[in-house]
């Protein structure tokens, strides 16, 4: 969802505010808004109130900047990059340059740039009373600013508009006429910046209002401020300035147009106005009123890209923004309620299997009973159906290992078949048994007869039975007494007999 920055230029003269829309990957420019303050009864908050609901400049997040006289400012090198240290000695450095000591005033500072043997600092520090003033102005106004920050520092965010036509190495001049900043790039990093304050301006006759309230100044002071700013320039670089180096120009009002011409014509810088140049996400009706926002403009595009931005921040300590953290807050608590939500209704989804699983269960369990009950009609007690039905299972095995001989399994009884042979057997034939076994397959037999021919009419006999699957007579032999000895090995049939059988000899 796309969402809107308000960028607020507040002085003793005029209210200014930019509004940009920014969304996942681009950002647009929406408006530039302007308006005099004016001496009329009622506060200044009043004034700002009725300017946001004039021009309806709501906005998701909301950015302020302190006029340059009220900031003190300066840049300095530490040899050391570590942001403990850097956050523990640049108020000290600061506390020099001021007459009140630091617990009267609040410190915010940026680094330049970074190299190994340390980095380059910008400070910035302002009273803790106007500061005070300040969000006491924006919160009657009903607006809470993320960012307080220099307005002359906020104008250099917007050279990030140039992409990749911004030159390697150049100079930026900007600010209004009663205050110029000036600033050297090097190979795009910023290097050095001044402010060039309370320029030697003519007497009245010299200095003219144009139409629209901005200051003509006479060509004697333009001319001076030209010669002040090449000596900043040489100041900052250390060193006699490259021939044609760029020199981009973005001011407020024709006072800058006058510098742009002077610098052009008495420098061997090239110098162009920033909205002669082709600008990004700026729509062109736009870019005319481009010099005369450029530090509320600036101020919103530092919140588009804040790691490359430059400025600082004076919402400090007791001043610090709360509604991100807020936000914050608000947004765990809502993920905190999600995350309950889901806990709950993951339980409630396994109560419901678990109520299932126990419905499914207890059917299971009856139907199993109903089993138990039918099986074993004698048993009253059910304590572990499945459990009693094994050990009644497991006895009756028991039983029927036990009752094999008697009762083997495919139906044929011990007394069936001694009654098949002994009927089977003629009275004319002696037969005396010496060892009778029954499995549940076969019956084996160890026994005597008078002779060989005896042994045979037995085994005949047995055939013609047709009881028994198959009679093998086996180990015929003469024994000691007279007798024959042999063993008879009679196999049963699947239903206790058989339809017939074959001899073996």
């Amino acid at each position: 969802m796309p969402q809107r920055v308000l960028a607020l230029e507040l002085d003793a003269h005029e209210l200014k505010a930019a509004v940009l829309e920014t969304s996942f990957r681009d950002y647009k420019v929406i408006g530039f808004y302007r308006e005099p303050v004016v001496a009329a009864d009622g506060s200044l908050a009043e004034q700002l109130r009725g300017f946001l609901q004039r021009h309806e400049l709501e906005a998701t997040t909301v950015l302020s900047s302190l006029p340059g006289d009220l900031v003190s400012w300066r840049t300095f090198f530490l040899p050391f990059r570590d942001r403990k240290r850097l956050d523990q000695t640049v108020p000290f450095e600061l506390e020099n340059q001021v007459p009140f000591g630091l617990d009267e005033v609040v410190v915010d500072y940026h680094v330049l740039y970074r190299d190994r043997s340390g980095c380059n600092v910008l400070a910035a520090l302002v009273q803790r009373k106007d500061l005070e003033e300040h969000l006491k102005l924006l919160s009657e106004a009903g607006l809470d600013p993320k960012i307080i920050d220099l307005a002359p520092l906020t104008t250099l965010n917007v050279l990030s508009l140039l992409g990749p036509e911004l030159p390697e190495t150049f100079v930026y001049i900007g600010g209004t006429v009663r205050r110029i900043l000036v600033a050297l790039y090097r190979n795009r990093q910023l290097v050095g910046l001044r402010t060039l304050v309370n320029l030697p301006l003519g007497g009245a006759a010299e200095t003219t209002a144009a139409g629209n309230g901005h200051l003509v100044v006479a060509a004697s002071d333009v001319a001076a401020q030209v010669v002040d700013v090449r000596w900043t320039l040489l100041a900052l670089n250390g060193a006699p300035l490259d021939e044609g180096l760029p020199c981009i120009v973005a001011g407020d009002g024709p006072h800058f147009d006058q510098l742009t011409h002077a610098l052009a014509a008495t420098s061997d810088m090239l110098v162009r106005r920033l909205d002669a140049s082709p600008l990004r996400n700026v729509p062109q009706p736009l870019v005319g009123q481009l010099p005369e926002f450029a530090c509320t403009l600036g101020l919103a595009l530092r919140e588009v890209a804040p790691n490359d931005a430059v400025g600082v921040n004076f919402r400090q300590g007791e001043f610090a923004y709360h509604r991100g953290q807020d936000e914050m807050r608000r947004a765990l608590w809502r993920t905190g309620a999600l995350a309950a939500l889901v806990v709950v209704l993951a339980m409630a989804n396994t109560y419901m299997q678990y109520e299932q699983l126990a419905s499914r269960l207890g059917l299971i369990e009856g139907q199993i009973r109903n089993v138990f009950s039918r099986t074993l009609p004698d048993v009253q007690r059910i304590t572990d159906a499945r459990a009693q039905l094994q050990t009644e299972i497991d006895a009756a095995q028991k039983r029927l290992t036990i009752l094999a001989g008697l009762a083997p399994a495919n139906g044929a009884t011990a007394i069936d078949v001694m009654r098949t042979i002994a009927g089977a057997i003629p009275d004319s034939v002696p037969l005396d048994v010496d060892e009778y076994v029954m499995e549940p397959e076969a019956v084996r037999v160890k026994a005597k007869t008078a002779s060989f021919e005896a042994a045979d009419t037995i085994k005949q006999q047995l055939i013609n039975t047709h009881y028994f699957a198959d009679v093998q007579v086996k180990d015929v032999k003469s024994s000691p007494d007279g007798k024959v000895d042999f063993r008879l090995v009679l196999a049963l049939g699947k239903e206790g007999g058989s339809t017939g059988g074959t001899a073996h000899p």
